[in-house]
């Protein structure tokens, strides 16, 4: 099976350049082709593209240049024209490969029912950037385990997805086709999410090859995020009332439970029993035991609070504050936004305090409303998970 690796492009010639080569160089002897789709550049890419393209892919590489940005959507949906492939790979050009990185997604594609497929996808640093898309008990969008260490067992387990990034996404051509492509009407924002879910609403399985690892650069493109507002409004209309939340259910797979925060802000965390056999030597853990356990079980809140403790008595204010923010990613809670505002104005960083300070002072009174109506939706439809996580949260925060 031929893959088609379709790049959109825009200007960043240099983060392109990365791309192909890594491409390149970890795809020798892959029945594969590269489209590029030059996305009306003005930058080196114009030039530079061609020659290189050729040098590195010869006659399996092909240049599109488009006259304008047309933008995500569009200049992929012409790639898809433009390839010859059984399966389309889309992939940004801020992505870089490693090896080994297709055989893992040709296996999950080949699986009964799977019509999309994508990577696992570290930051840099080499925590987790994506390994399936979630919907919260509040409709919001997240990404699974974002943050966790790379290593993590969790990354790799199969999770029940609704949807997929498209900044690494292989699918069939004919599934491709008859989902309608990239839907047109976006720019920018939100165009994975409806083709995901117009194939999941069609029965097909979606599945991330957490054995094929990717690292994504993220988002660099200038006005990525522009549209939002529009996209998500575009993005309501036309699946507003199909999508289930299912965050908890993901979350369940690993013995985690999702809960709601005082400000409505969704986190996932450990069950009280393993809190308490975590707690248990606490206090006798040094900072390397500390950081050694965490990298095991990301979602311990007192390993985060104990680690600040005693880089603070150390007087290593700096790592107590890293400590912090890391803890924050995962948890809004009062427990880490106090530490972390005093920490963060002994350390002169008053924008990360007001920041602090400002998502605290959230009333969670704005919240309940909208928490009460998704409550009594739940009850309805007898969804007794999603219903306890609402009825906590009411009774935590009474009117």
């Amino acid at each position: 099976m031929t893959i088609s690796c379709i790049i959109p492009a825009w200007n960043l010639w240099e983060t392109t350049r990365a791309c192909l080569l890594s491409l390149a160089e970890h795809s020798q002897g892959e029945d594969m082709e590269v489209v590029v789709v030059d996305n009306g550049s003005t930058d080196a890419t114009r030039e530079a593209l061609d020659p290189l393209g050729e040098q590195l892919f010869g006659a399996r590489f092909t240049a599109l240049h488009l006259p304008e940005n047309q933008g995500f959507a569009r200049g992929c949906n012409a790639g898809a024209r433009a390839a010859h492939g059984e399966a389309l790979f889309f992939v940004n050009n801020d992505i870089t490969f490693t090896p080994g990185w297709l055989p893992p997604l040709r296996e999950a594609l080949s699986l009964p029912h799977v019509q999309a497929v994508g990577p696992l996808l570290l930051y840099p640093d080499g925590t987790c950037q994506h390994c399936g898309v979630s919907f919260s008990p509040l409709y919001t969008l997240c990404h699974l385990y974002e943050g966790f260490p790379g290593d993590h067992p969790a990354l790799r387990r199969v999770h029940p997805l609704q949807a997929l990034t498209g900044a690494a996404l292989l699918l069939p051509r004919t599934a491709f086709q008859e989902a309608g492509g990239f839907h047109e009407g976006y720019r920018n924002g939100y165009e994975d999410l409806d083709l995901c879910l117009s194939l999941h609403s069609r029965g097909a399985k979606l599945r991330l090859a957490g054995q094929s690892l990717l690292y994504h650069h993220t988002s660099r493109t200038p006005g990525r995020f522009d549209r939002d507002r529009e996209n998500a409004a575009l993005f309501s209309s036309r699946w507003g009332e199909k999508i289930q939340p299912d965050l908890h259910i993901q979350a369940a797979v690993d013995g985690y439970e999702v809960r709601l925060g005082p400000t409505g802000r969704t986190y996932v965390t450990l069950p009280p029993a393993r809190m308490q056999a975590l707690e248990a030597d606490a206090a006798t853990m040094t900072a390397e035991d500390c950081c050694g356990r965490l990298r095991e079980e990301p979602l311990w809140l007192g390993g985060y609070l104990r680690l600040a403790a005693l880089h603070e008595q150390q007087g290593e204010t700096v790592q107590a504050l890293e400590a912090l923010q890391r803890a924050a990613r995962f948890f809004p809670l009062p427990d880490i936004w106090q530490p972390l505002h005093r920490l963060a104005l002994r350390c002169g960083q008053t924008e990360l305090a007001a920041s602090v300070a400002q998502e605290a002072g959230d009333d969670p009174a704005r919240k309940r409303p909208l928490i009460q109506r998704y409550w009594q939706e739940a009850r309805r439809r007898r969804q007794a998970p999603l219903t306890a996580i609402y009825e906590r949260w009411l009774k935590e925060n009474p009117a």
